[in-house]
């Protein structure tokens, strides 16, 4: 009977062993895309980036970029400066900004304004409607270390912990609720 069990378990981690967990999935808001070649230019510096699974980005009002990614691999800071990094075909270098909304957030300013004042280097948040708790996050431009690598910056892996502790949670605003 044990080894039935292990057996069935053995079969189990061998059938897992191939699945990739999903992808964490964010949307940027993108300044200055004027044109579908610009679109084309931020859509080919994210495809290329190490742990973007899927990217798409879209022109209109206001550009988005829709990202798929391993945030094992890639943090959001990351693919923020990797869109700043794509070259500007208008002279502005493009930039990404999130729009999150924290429910709560009204209750709570001080000790969430406190917590993202940590976060200053890297980051600058917007309060954009704080009756609905939505904000934005403004990524500083990340330096190169002396290897030539980007470090990992701000992720939402910070806010979702600094949250925690607070008791409160985020969502990311897709482009249908901006």
């Amino acid at each position: 009977m044990r080894f039935t069990v292990f057996a069935i378990y053995l079969i189990a981690l061998v059938a897992h062993a191939g699945e990739k967990p999903a992808p964490a999935k964010a949307v940027f808001v993108v300044s200055g895309l004027e044109c579908g070649s610009c679109v084309y230019m931020v859509q080919h510096q994210l495809s290329q980036t190490p742990g973007i699974a899927e990217v798409e980005v879209l022109q209109g009002l206001e550009g988005f970029a829709c990202v798929n990614y391993d945030p094992k691999l890639v943090s959001e800071h990351q693919i923020a400066q990797a869109v700043r990094e794509a070259p500007g075909l208008h002279g502005m270098p493009y930039t990404a900004t999130m729009k999150l909304r924290v429910p709560g957030f009204s209750q709570n300013i001080a000790k969430l304004k406190a917590l993202f004042e940590t976060w200053k280097p890297s980051i600058e948040l917007v309060v954009w409607d704080e009756h609905a708790g939505e904000i934005i996050v403004n990524f500083n431009e990340l330096k190169k270390d002396a290897k030539g690598a980007f470090p990992r910056g701000w992720s939402l892996a910070q806010l979702t912990k600094g949250l925690q502790e607070l008791g409160l949670k985020f969502e990311i605003l897709s482009p249908g609720e901006l």
